[in-house]
C-alpha cells in the first residue's frame, strides 16, 4: 500500500499551489485605468450634421477606452437597407477611438447609424444616432449622442442574469461553508447535508460560471439564445477580459476539486491536522476565486484601479464568510441541535461575522462613493436607485444581525464561572436554538435578496458615468424645427408607487426627419404633474434600430419638449420612464406610426 502523507504537508502543499496561481491572474488580469461604462462624447461626422458630399469614413469618440471585439456598427441608409462599411477598427494608441470606412459613397437621405462596443469594466454599450447626405433632405438631429448599456436578446439575458445571480451565491456557500467547516466545526464533514453544501456549491459555481461564459457574448451582441452556443462566439468571448476571467475561474474550480476532497476526507477522519492552515488554505482559494469577479467589474474601471479591485476582492471575501457560514448555521448546525457543538462553533462565528459586517460596510461605503460621487447621480440614475435598494437590505440584515449576535451573548457568556454567578445555563434549550435558526433562516433569505441585487448592479451603468452621459446629451441639444401638423396625442395611463396618472405624446410631424416630441404627465384629474424625472427612447423592431434615447430636459409644469429624429418609416416605439419618487418608477410604451 501507498504511503500517504501527513495532513499538514498536503494541506501546506495545496496552500502554496492556490498562492502562486492567485498572484499569477491578478496581473494578467490586471486593468488599465479607465471610467465604468463609457458613453459616445463626440463623432464624424456629427450627431445631426448635414454633409454635402458622403464622408469617407465615420468616427466615434469614446468617454474611455473601449472593444470592438463583440462590438459590431451597422449603417443603415434612408430606405432602411444595411449599407456596407469596413469592419471597425481602432486607431494604434487610441483605445477610445472607432473607426468605420465606407466602401462606396452614401446616397442622397438621412442615414442611422447603429453601435455596439464593450466598456473598459467589460460591459456592453450600445447607442444610435443620424446624420443626412445631401443638400434639400430634411435635416437629422438626433437627440442624444450617449451609450446606454446593451440590453441583448431578452431570453440570454434573464439566463446571463440568473447565472450571475447564482454564481454569487455560489461562491458564499462554497467558501463561508469550507470556511466554517475547516476553522469552526470539522465533525460536520461526516454529514451528508453538509458534504452537498460543498459541493453543491462547487457544482453550482462551475455550472453559473460556464453559463456566464457562454452568454455574456450572446447578451453583448445582442442575439439570441441559440447563439450561445457558436464556437466563433465562444472564441470571441475568451479574447476578452471578461472571458478570460470567467475561463480562470472554471480553471481555478478545476484545481479547487482536489483539494476539497482532501479537506472533508480529513475532516471526516478527524486528521485535519494543522486547522490554521486549513483555513489559510480556503482563503487563498476564495481570495483568488473572488478575483475573477473584481478584475472584470466596475471596480477594475476608472483612478486608483488596484484599490478598488483590492477593496472589491476583499468585500466578496467577507460576503463568503458570512453568508455561507449563515448557511451552515441554520441549515446544518441549528437542526442538528449539537449543543456541545453550538457552544464551540456559534460564539466564534459570532465574532467572526461582526468582523465580517464591518469590512462590509467599510468596502460598500468606498465603492459606492467611487461609483456615485454626488447626490444627484444617487437619486436621478437607474445604479442610485439599485444601490439605495440593496443599502435598505443590507440595513435590515445588519439588524438580523445584531439581534442574532445579543442572542448569542445571551447564552454562550465567555466565562463560565460568571454564568454561574448570574445562574445562567451551560447552553440554551431546544426551543431557543429553534428561534435562533428560524431567524437566521430569515437573515439568510434576506441575504440572497441582497446577492441578487449586487448582480443586477455589476451590469448597470454606475451613477456617476450615467450622469455624465445625460449632460453629454444635454449639451447638445439643437432648437425644434418649425410646427407642422401632427396626429392626435395618445395618452396611457401609469401608476409608481403611491402615484397614478397619465402619459400624453405626440410626434410632431409623424414622418422621417426632424420633428419635436410634446410629452405631458397629468394627474388622475389630468392637471399637470410635476415627477423628479422623465426619460424617453425610440426603438424600431425592424430594423432594428434604437434604444435611441431623447433628453426630455426637466420640463415644467409636468410638460417636456424635445427634438426627435425618426430617420426610417414605420411603428417606432416610444418607451417613456416615469420617475416619481427615489425609489418608484415605471416605463409606458407607445406605438407610433411613421410615414416616409
Amino acid at each position: 500500500m501507498a504511503a500517504t502523507l501527513p495532513a499538514r504537508p498536503r494541506l501546506r502543499q495545496v496552500a502554496t499551489v492556490l498562492a502562486a496561481v492567485l498572484l499569477g491572474i491578478i496581473p494578467a488580469l490586471w486593468p488599465a485605468p479607465a471610467w465604468a461604462h463609457a458613453y459616445l462624447v463626440a463623432s464624424t461626422p456629427a450627431n445631426g450634421a448635414v454633409l454635402a458630399t458622403s464622408p469617407d469614413q465615420i468616427v466615434l469618440q469614446f468617454s474611455e477606452p473601449v472593444s470592438v471585439g463583440l462590438g459590431e456598427v451597422r449603417l443603415l441608409d434612408a430606405a432602411g437597407a444595411a449599407v456596407a462599411t469596413e469592419p471597425p477598427v481602432q486607431p494604434p494608441g487610441d483605445p477610445t477611438t472607432i473607426v468605420v470606412g465606407i466602401r462606396d459613397g452614401l446616397a442622397s437621405g438621412v442615414h442611422t447609424l447603429g453601435w455596439r462596443a464593450l466598456s473598459a469594466d467589460t460591459h456592453p454599450i450600445e447607442g444610435a444616432f443620424a446624420f443626412t447626405v445631401g443638400a434639400g433632405v430634411p435635416a437629422a438631429t438626433p437627440p442624444a449622442t450617449g451609450g446606454v448599456p446593451g440590453t441583448g436578446g431578452g431570453a440570454v439575458d434573464l439566463v446571463y442574469l440568473l447565472a450571475r445571480w447564482s454564481a454569487f451565491v455560489s461562491l458564499a456557500l462554497l467558501g463561508g461553508a469550507a470556511l466554517f467547516t475547516a476553522w469552526l466545526w470539522p465533525a460536520g464533514a461526516r454529514l451528508r447535508r453538509v458534504r452537498r453544501m460543498l459541493w453543491g456549491g462547487w457544482t453550482a459555481l462551475a455550472t453559473s460560471t460556464m453559463l456566464c461564459l457562454l452568454c455574456y457574448a450572446a447578451s453583448a451582441r445582442g442575439v439570441g439564445l441559440d447563439a450561445a452556443l457558436d464556437a466563433g462566439l465562444l472564441r470571441q468571448t475568451l479574447g476578452t477580459r471578461a472571458g478570460a476571467a470567467l475561463a480562470v475561474r472554471l480553471a481555478l474550480l478545476i484545481l479547487l476539486a482536489p483539494a476539497l476532497v482532501l479537506l472533508v476526507r480529513q475532516a471526516r477522519a478527524r486528521a485535519l491536522g494543522n486547522r490554521g492552515l486549513a483555513v489559510a488554505g480556503v482563503l487563498v482559494a476564495v481570495t483568488a476565486l473572488a478575483a475573477t469577479w473584481s478584475t472584470a467589474t466596475h471596480s477594475s474601471a476608472g483612478t486608483d484601479a488596484w484599490l478598488a479591485v483590492s477593496m472589491d476582492v476583499v468585500h466578496l471575501v467577507a460576503m463568503s464568510v458570512w453568508l455561507g457560514g449563515l448557511a451552515v448555521l441554520a441549515g446544518a448546525l441549528l437542526p442538528l441541535r449539537d449543543l456541545a457543538a453550538l457552544r464551540t462553533a456559534v460564539p466564534v462565528f459570532s465574532r467572526v461575522a461582526l468582523g465580517c459586517v464591518g469590512v462590509l460596510v467599510l468596502t460598500g461605503v468606498y465603492a459606492g462613493w467611487r461609483q456615485v460621487r454626488s447626490v444627484a447621480a444617487l437619486g436621478g440614475t437607474t445604479y442610485g436607485h439599485l444601490l439605495l435598494a440593496k443599502l435598505g437590505l443590507v440595513v435590515l440584515l445588519v439588524a438580523l444581525g445584531a439581534a442574532a449576535r445579543s442572542w448569542v451573548r445571551r447564552h454562550y457568556a465567555a466565562d463560565r464561572a460568571d454564568r454561574a454567578a448570574r445562574g445562567a445555563h451551560s447552553g440554551p434549550d431546544a426551543e431557543q436554538v429553534f428561534r435562533l435558526r428560524r431567524q437566521t433562516v430569515v437573515e439568510t433569505a434576506v441575504a440572497i435578496a441582497v446577492l441578487g441585487l449586487s448582480s443586477v448592479l455589476v451590469t448597470t451603468q454606475p451613477a456617476g458615468a450615467a450622469l455624465a452621459a445625460g449632460q453629454a446629451a444635454a449639451a447638445r441639444r439643437t432648437s425644434p424645427p418649425a410646427s407642422a401638423p401632427a396626429p392626435a396625442p395618445t395618452r396611457v395611463p401609469f401608476r409608481a408607487g403611491g402615484v397614478s396618472g397619465s402619459v400624453v405624446v405626440q410626434l410632431e410631424p409623424a414622418r422621417v426627419g426632424r420633428a419635436v416630441l410634446h410629452l405631458s404627465v397629468l394627474d388622475d384629474a389630468g392637471n399637470p404633474l410635476d415627477v423628479p424625472e422623465v426619460r424617453v427612447a425610440f426603438s424600431l423592431a425592424e430594423p432594428a434600430v434604437g434604444p435611441m434615447p431623447v433628453d426630455v430636459g426637466t420640463g415644467r409644469l409636468g410638460h417636456y419638449a424635445a427634438l426627435a429624429t425618426v430617420p426610417l418609416p414605420g411603428r417606432w416605439e416610444v418607451a417613456v420612464t416615469v420617475r416619481t419618487s427615489e425609489m418608484d418608477q415605471t416605463t409606458v410604451r407607445f406605438t407610433v406610426e411613421v410615414q416616409p
